[in-house]
Parts: C-alpha cells; structure tokens; sequence
C-alpha cells in the first residue's frame, strides 16, 4: 500500500528513456527492454567482451594484453543506448536506477556466480574527493545490489583509491596503466583474506582499473580475482 502512494507521488521512471514508467511495478519500459543489448554468447574467455564468433577464445583486446583479473563479465554492451543510464548513474545521481542493473545481473549472471563461489564482492574504490563531490560510489551501491540477491558480502575496505588520476578516457591503454599503477592501495592490514573475490564496477574498457586492483588484491594473498560490471566498451584497447 505505501509503495503504491509513494509511487503516485514519485513515479519511478525508466532506467534507459528516463520517460515515466506506465507499469510501475516493473524496471524498464517495453521499448528500452528491446533495445539493451544483453552481453550473450560468445563472449571473450577473459574480459566478457562479445565476440563475432563462436570460434574465437579471446577478443582482439586480450590476444594483445595480459591481464591480472581471472575472468571478466559485463550485463550489457555499452553503446548509445546504455551510456545515458549509466552516466546518470555515475554523474547526477540517479542511484535508483541501480535496481534494475542488479535484477539484470541476477538474471544473467546467478548461476554462474554459484558456481564461481567468490567469498566477497569488491567494489573499485573512487578517490576521496570524488566521493565527497559525488556523495557516493557508484560500483560500491552496484555491489550492494548484487549483495541483496546472492548473500555475497561486500567488502569496500580492503583496497583504497589514494591517487586521483587523470581522466582515463583521454589516455591510450598505456597511458592508463601508468596512471594507475600507484592509484589503489592495500587497507586489509591484519585481514585473513578471502582466496575468491569478485571485483564490482560500472564499466569495463581497457581492463586497466580492474587490473589494478586485482594486481594488489593478489599481492595479499587473493588466489583468484573475478570481474562483474555493468556494461562492456565494445572497442579494442
């Protein structure tokens, strides 16, 4: 009865067109449900990006680069269509819009999780800067989403974001790594450590972010290091 009033008074819209829902009791309209583009099979043996066929093991990306991270996955491709919800996200604070991209990791990404049995979820920390601009971190909330479903703890301590990078989407993939080879550090102290975490951010391009925290989670101790996001950059490096 209350979210029924609360829904009258403050309709919730959808997360993809950001137009009123006409159906409140569901997370997106019909039209934006037909334009997402799920990450499906095939999709790259580490990072999660799709591939062109069936035959391939590793996108172009990963054939190149080494990563630190075990495997990689993404909700959905990031393009025209999810970039808007997710910058909204990210930039002017529409964290509700966080339900729905926890109910789609669920749908996708339940089963496999099961059997991956990562002991912890690790949101990638945001410097404390952008967090008291910001108010919030976006991958740690994501994170709490997926908690919600899956009883997987979350556990936003155990790495710190100490530097403030440049903006990455400026840089080239080296550039990137460079930039953040400094940026996260160790705060487990005394911390007996999980052997299987999964990573938690919102969006996956290079790997170089992950990567990094992955790097220093293994230097702990962490024998394997999986990677949830919420969409996936489609193009090479």
């Amino acid at each position: 009865m209350y979210e029924t009033i609360w829904n009258i008074i403050y309709p919730k819209c959808c997360p993809v067109c950001f137009e009123i829902l006409d159906d409140q009791r569901t997370l997106m309209c019909g039209k934006c449900s037909k334009k997402l583009k799920p990450v499906r099979q095939p999709y790259c043996f580490r990072c999660g990006k799709p591939l062109f066929s069936g035959e391939q093991e590793y996108c172009h990306d990963c054939e190149k680069q080494k990563h630190v991270f075990d495997r990689g996955f993404s909700i959905l491709e990031y393009d025209a269509v999810s970039s808007p919800s997710i910058l909204a996200i990210k930039y002017k604070n529409k964290r509700e819009f966080l339900t729905m991209y926890g109910e789609l990791a669920k749908r996708q990404y339940q089963d496999l999780l099961g059997k991956l049995a990562p002991e912890c979820l690790v949101p990638v920390p945001v410097s404390r800067k952008k967090y008291r601009t910001r108010g919030y971190n976006q991958a740690e909330l994501f994170a709490r989403e997926i908690e919600r479903w899956s009883n997987i703890p979350v556990k936003k301590d155990l790495i710190e974001r100490r530097k403030e990078t440049a903006p990455l989407k400026e840089l080239n993939p080296i550039q990137r790594r460079r930039e953040l080879e400094k940026a996260f550090v160790w705060k487990g102290k005394d911390y007996a450590g999980e052997r299987t975490v999964l990573i938690v951010d919102d969006i996956y391009t290079s790997g170089a972010t992950v990567d990094a925290c992955a790097g220093i989670l293994k230097q702990h101790g962490i024998k394997r290091v999986y990677v949830l996001t919420m969409a996936i950059g489609m193009g090479d490096g």
